[in-house]
């Protein structure tokens, strides 16, 4: 599972040793003031979009980790199969990705945390 934290005015993801390994990269990093929307997906599976990019690793029925390319920019997902999972949503054409997917021992009090962590970046 993925641990977060802040860092820098920061939102920084750290992946767990094989996730890492897999992805080519031991953290991400996204800004606080560029976090927008923050929910809880109950199906790992819909928070996934189409064309995963060349740094982009899983094991069907198990996990997925990596860039996922589309349209509109670049997500980073960091998922387990089954139960449920942290989404966030990015804005501005500056930020790294247009959205995280991650699974945390507990999505809902992560997007909590998340929440309360971008809304006082937003009042600064």
């Amino acid at each position: 599972m993925t641990r977060l934290r802040e860092g820098g005015g920061d939102l920084v993801v750290r992946l767990p040793w094989r996730w890492a390994w897999a992805a080519r990269r031991r953290t991400v990093r996204l800004p606080l003031g560029r976090v927008g929307e923050v929910r809880v997906e109950p199906d790992w599976w819909r928070a996934v979009r189409p064309r995963p990019g060349r740094r982009y690793r899983f094991r069907p029925g198990r996990w997925c980790v990596g860039e996922l390319e589309h349209v509109r920019g670049r997500d980073f997902v960091a998922l387990r199969a089954g139960g449920p999972v942290l989404v966030v949503t990015a804005f501005g054409g500056d930020a790294p990705f247009t959205r995280l997917a991650l699974s945390t021992d507990d999505p809902g009090a992560a997007a909590a945390w998340l929440r309360r962590a971008a809304g006082e970046r937003h009042k600064s």
